[in-house]
């Protein structure tokens, strides 16, 4: 067998289909159906079976699988071993972040990077939690910072670790008659008020459009953008108010540029390290084991 051979099998395990596992890997579905076959002569049983679900690994071929993880986690790390050999000793991690986390995860990890991740040079861009996720699939970046949604939109493939818990708030201008509110503020009582969201289907847009799905009611949305920081301006200019994780914010209350209040029903959303299930290089795979615990409260 050979390294090839092991990553299409993967791939497929991974897509749960030979015709997506051919488009990811940019070549034709009869060269994947045909390496895989290859494989299992060689190995002697099947990999995978058909069912009304799609392709499933068989009992045998996901152990097989699993250990074939483990191997080439052990291959990519030879990389890292040449590049020591031959003095490049930094390796680049990627790492996608929802937006509006910065203020929350950034003094975390940059605090004493050098000592914390030695060897590793990050690589971070910002994206809503649906590219992140996508990002992720497509092996674009090693790992994701996103608010944890319904376990069922993640792809599969995916796993995370969860970081924190965060309380969601509602964000209003200072002068917002709001503002003055001394109790937690009803759901209830933001129906007809202007409201900016995030993406309904996933992440913690999904958790503040289900607050008011709950009640059986509709939030009257003048606006669906794609990251927080866009949604703290608009509401900072008056364009509307919004329901945001509370430390997203703690800045811009801080600085008086906007009130922070108390929802009720009260709802926490979970932040989260997301990465593919199959493994990375050894210096890679301990970069994020470390940057979980640092970012971890």
């Amino acid at each position: 067998m050979d390294f090839r051979q092991l990553r299409y099998a993967l791939s497929v395990s991974k897509e749960r289909s030979f015709t997506k596992a051919a488009k990811r890997l940019n070549i034709s579905q009869s060269a994947v159906s045909e390496q895989v076959k290859l494989l299992e002569e060689e190995i002697g049983f099947e990999l995978f079976s058909r069912t009304s679900r799609g392709i499933e690994s068989t009992d045998r071929g996901r152990t097989f699988l699993y250990e074939s993880e483990r191997v080439m986690g052990d291959l990519l790390s030879l990389t890292d071993t040449a590049k020591r050999l031959r003095g490049a000793m930094l390796d680049t991690l990627t790492i996608g972040m929802g937006s509006g986390m910065a203020q929350l995860f950034i003094p975390r990890l940059f605090g004493n990077l050098k000592a914390d991740l030695p060897g590793i040079r990050l690589e971070i861009s910002t994206a809503p939690t649906r590219n992140i996720f996508s990002e992720l699939h497509e092996e674009r970046i090693d790992a994701g910072l996103a608010i944890e949604s319904d376990p069922d939109r993640l792809p599969a493939g995916l796993v995370f670790d969860r970081l924190a818990d965060a309380e969601m708030a509602l964000i209003v201008p200072p002068k917002h008659p709001l503002a003055r509110a001394r109790q937690a503020v009803d759901i209830g009582r933001l129906v007809a008020e202007p409201f900016i969201m995030s993406e309904l289907t996933v992440g913690y847009g999904q958790a503040v459009f289900s607050l008011f799905t709950d009640l059986g009611i509709r939030p009257n949305v003048v606006a669906v953008v794609d990251n927080i920081e866009t949604m703290k301006i608009i509401v900072q200019s008056g364009g509307g108010i919004a329901v945001v994780p509370r430390a997203c914010a703690e800045n811009e209350v801080a600085l008086g540029l906007l009130k922070a209040l108390p929802i009720a029903p009260a709802r926490n959303v979970a932040f989260s390290l997301f990465r593919r299930r199959q493994p990375l290089s050894r210096r890679k795979e301990a970069a994020l084991l470390k940057i979980r615990d640092l970012l971890k409260w």
